[in-house]
């Protein structure tokens, strides 16, 4: 029985360090759980990926725009006497439809077949620009169409507006309607057969000497462009 007193305490100092040690090891363990916390809460500071990520999106680029296309055609027509030569341009539609076509040409000044007839000897007073008929198909007895570049296309336009401003007289010798053809092919550096001939020979003629054949061409010019008319290159 004396001994109890001091069973009780080294009880009591048993409990307490057992009490000691759960309480040391209950933190233990909730650090361990704080740190496990942590660790899953912490992440790199990065913006959320957008909510069509890995989808592929389709580019809703608009179709290319055709290229706009510029042309000089050499024409001839029929008419009541040998027929005529001319020029028409301007630009293309995509389907190759011609846009506000211009005449180039130049004719006597007048309707009336007097000062036609007077300019087969001497000099008239001409006009320029388009006749009747120049723009109906089936008045057109040859053609030939040149494609230019924008910048080849108002080098020949500006051309064209000088000779009109500078060809005052028609005559059907010295200075016709193939004659006035005839000059702006030789500035875009064309081969040219004689003016001496009917319009419609002229025109076939034109052709044949520089595409041999009746397809459109893009035209490589033989001599450079915007600079006063040379004669022409040998055959």
């Amino acid at each position: 029985m004396q001994n109890r007193p001091k069973i009780r305490r080294r009880l009591a100092s048993a409990a307490g360090f057992c009490v000691l040690a759960i309480m040391m090891g209950f933190h233990s363990v909730a650090a361990a759980q704080s740190t496990a916390v942590a660790a899953v809460s912490v992440k790199p500071d990065m913006a959320a990926p957008p909510a069509h990520t890995g989808r592929a999106t389709a580019s809703r680029t608009k179709p290319d725009k055709p290229a706009t296309r510029y042309f000089i055609e050499f024409r001839s027509r029929n008419a009541l006497s040998y027929g005529h030569a001319y020029v028409v341009y301007g630009r293309l539609d995509p389907h190759g439809k011609m846009i506000d076509p211009q005449v180039g040409g130049i004719h006597p000044a007048s309707t009336n077949t007097l000062p036609y007839m007077l300019g087969h000897f001497v000099p008239v007073p001409a006009e320029h620009g388009a006749t009747d008929g120049d723009l109906e198909e089936q008045y057109v007895s040859a053609r030939y169409r040149v494609i230019l570049s924008e910048a080849e296309y108002n080098r020949v336009v500006a051309y064209i507006k000088e000779l009109e401003a500078s060809t005052p007289v028609w005559h059907a010798v010295l200075y016709s309607c193939i004659s006035f053809v005839s000059d702006i092919a030789k500035f875009m550096g064309m081969r040219t057969p004689p003016t001496g001939m009917y319009p419609e020979v002229f025109i076939n003629n034109l052709r044949a000497m520089n595409s041999g054949s009746d397809e459109e061409i893009t035209l490589i010019p033989r001599v450079q462009w915007g600079l006063a008319p040379g004669p022409p290159p040998p055959e």
